[in-house]
């Protein structure tokens, strides 16, 4: 007779047990796997709201990759990083911009792009506009965004102003020319330097068109006499033309330039820009105005892209032209950093920090 099993009673305990705990793990790996792909949807979905908000102000929604250009799709996907970076360290001159959907008259826009409306009068402002005597200045006092340059923050006491009382300079660029005066001091041990004119109140004397932009600074020598001259490009003063661009400013008057700045050089006025259009502009030798003409020409959307890096940051920069009819429907990326200025003329001049 075939004998017969003891039933092992511990051991089934103990298979029952793993079974119930693989059970548990089987439905907690589920319940996960559900829950991250539920946090994927939703954050997916609040991006995709996000980057709509404006469009869907107006009840629209921005345009598919289909609907550009041959031209303008080969943009679509053009790289642009979110980033708190300031693009150009520069002043943002547009508070409001309302959303839209469509350029008018102007390109398709690639689906990582929508428009933003700006009034006609926005092509008069920011830190590259271009004026002289058949394109003046029109912001008032309150657009310029002012700061009394003997009081403002962070100045070294290593240089002097002419007129302390009543010389002010738009709040971006005196803070730059603070840094760019404490790194000169810093390799130079010089304190000659004098703050001459900058903006100043009704009634005072302007030295050139460029004062009343508020971004325009002429720089004198302090002689120990008691007199003043013109800063030159000399030792120890040449460390200020070999390094000003890396702070936003360029030498607006060159002496070779003349034919198109219509001003002779012999004086060193310096002027605002922002750093990569800046350094741009002394790396290929142009004044302001070859250099917004060099972007209309060769840069303007839907055409062409200018891509430039400094040793920090890699910028697309492009112009559109303003609208002849108002108001002007300006494609920027939907995402990332961006800074629009007015050339004070006729269009506008996008900077994107792209990584």
């Amino acid at each position: 007779m075939a004998r017969r099993r003891k039933i092992r009673w511990d051991r089934l305990a103990v298979a029952a047990v793993l079974l119930i705990v693989l059970i548990f793990l089987f439905g907690s790996c589920v319940q996960s796997c559900s829950d991250d792909d539920g946090k994927k949807s939703r954050s997916a979905q609040t991006t995709g709201e996000s980057s709509q908000e404006g469009s869907d102000t107006t009840g629209g929604s921005a345009p598919s990759s289909s609907s550009a250009t041959s031209t303008s799709a080969s943009m679509v996907n053009l790289p642009v990083v979110v980033t708190e970076k300031n693009p150009a360290e520069s002043v943002p001159i547009m508070t409001e911009l309302t959303t839209t959907t469509a350029v008018s008259d102007g390109p398709a826009i690639p689906e990582n792009y929508q428009a933003v409306s700006l009034s006609e009068d926005a092509v008069h402002r920011g830190t590259l506009i271009l004026v002289d005597k058949s394109h003046p200045c029109t912001l008032s006092k309150e657009e310029l965004d002012l700061e009394q340059v003997s009081r403002s923050v962070d100045k070294p006491d290593t240089y002097e102003v002419s007129y302390p009382g009543h010389t002010s300079l738009n709040r971006t660029a005196i803070a730059k020319f603070n840094r760019l005066m404490k790194a000169y001091f810093n390799a130079t041990n010089n304190r000659e330097i004098m703050f001459n004119y900058g903006w100043l109140e009704d009634g005072k004397e302007k030295s050139n068109p460029e004062s009343a932009t508020a971004l325009d600074i002429q720089l004198h020598i302090k002689r120990a006499d008691g007199g003043y001259e013109y800063v030159t490009n000399k030792a120890p003063y040449s460390w200020l033309f070999d390094h000003m661009s890396s702070y936003g400013f360029i030498l607006r008057y060159p002496e070779d330039k003349t034919e198109f700045t219509g001003i002779s050089g012999g004086y060193t006025a310096i002027r605002y820009v922002g750093v990569p259009h800046a350094d741009y502009m002394k790396e290929h030798g142009y004044c302001l105005e070859e250099y917004l003409d060099t972007l209309k020409k060769n840069y303007t959307f839907g055409q062409g892209m200018l891509e430039y890096s400094t040793p920090e940051l890699t910028y697309h920069i492009y112009y559109f032209p303003a609208s002849k009819t108002g108001t002007t429907e300006l494609p920027v990326p939907k995402t990332g950093s961006y800074e629009i200025s007015g050339n004070n003329t006729d269009g506008f001049i996008v900077t994107t920090i792209i990584s």
